[in-house]
Parts: structure tokens; sequence; C-alpha cells
């Protein structure tokens, strides 16, 4: 007995692809220069895309922590962890699209703006302490 498959999936056209990654470089350069404009304010970008996600990894030095409390306000589902030098708040933007994830050295920020960025996380702190694992999970 012979098995025979078809399939009408038309051939994967080099061409084609290398056109694809064309069109993606054409389209990086103008992120290239928002990215270059938020490292000229103080704030290192780095995006990662992957198939079904995008990720923004933002490092905020000195001269951009005045900021923090508004960029965090915009994140979605946000929390805070304490790290080895000093903080990572993570969370969502574009109705949850996009994942943020957001380093802060804190040698660079004073007293004043870390309570300013612990306001503007959406956290609940009492729910941590009482031992929600919801609001625990948040914070990983």
């Amino acid at each position: 007995m012979t098995i025979m498959a078809f399939t009408t999936a038309a051939p994967i056209r080099p061409q084609a692809v290398s056109d694809g990654v064309e069109d993606v470089v054409a389209e990086a350069w103008s992120v290239f220069g928002e990215v270059q404009d938020l490292a000229r304010l103080g704030v290192e970008v780095a995006v990662t895309v992957r198939p079904g996600e995008i990720l923004a990894d933002l490092v905020v030095r000195k001269e951009a922590a005045h900021l923090l409390p508004t960029l965090v306000q915009e994140l979605e589902n946000s929390g805070i962890t304490r790290t080895e030098t000093g903080f990572r708040i993570a969370g969502t933007m574009c109705q949850g699209n996009v994942g943020l994830r957001i380093v802060v050295d804190s040698a660079e920020v004073t007293v004043g703006q870390i309570e300013a960025l612990v306001a503007a996380v959406d956290f609940d702190f009492d729910a941590y302490a009482g031992g929600d694992e919801y609001a625990a999970g948040c914070a990983a």
C-alpha cells in the first residue's frame, strides 16, 4: 500500500525571508532613534521580541530617577522586588501585551524617590504580609 501526502503550503522562499528581515531592520531604525532619546534622558532600554511576546527591560539611572513614579503608574499588575543592588519593578502595559521590567540601582535614587516609587506600584503589601499567594507571586 502506498500512502501519499500532499500539502497546499507553498515552500518558503529565501527571498521572502530576506525581505522580511529587511522590513524588520527598517522598523528597528525608528525604534533605535527613540531608544537613543531615552538614553539621553538616563533610561537604557532593551526590547526583546519573541513569537507572541514583547518584553522591554529598562535600566533607570540617577538623572532619570524622577521619572520612575510616573512610569510605574502606567504599569498594570505591577510588583516590586528588592535585588542585591537596588529594586526591580515588573508589570505589563499596552493592555497586558507588553511585559516591562525596570531595574533601579539603589545608589542612583534618593529615599524620597524610593518612597514615591513604592507608592506608585500596584501592589497590595497588606495582602503580601498576610501570606496571600497571589501577592507573593507578583513580587517574584
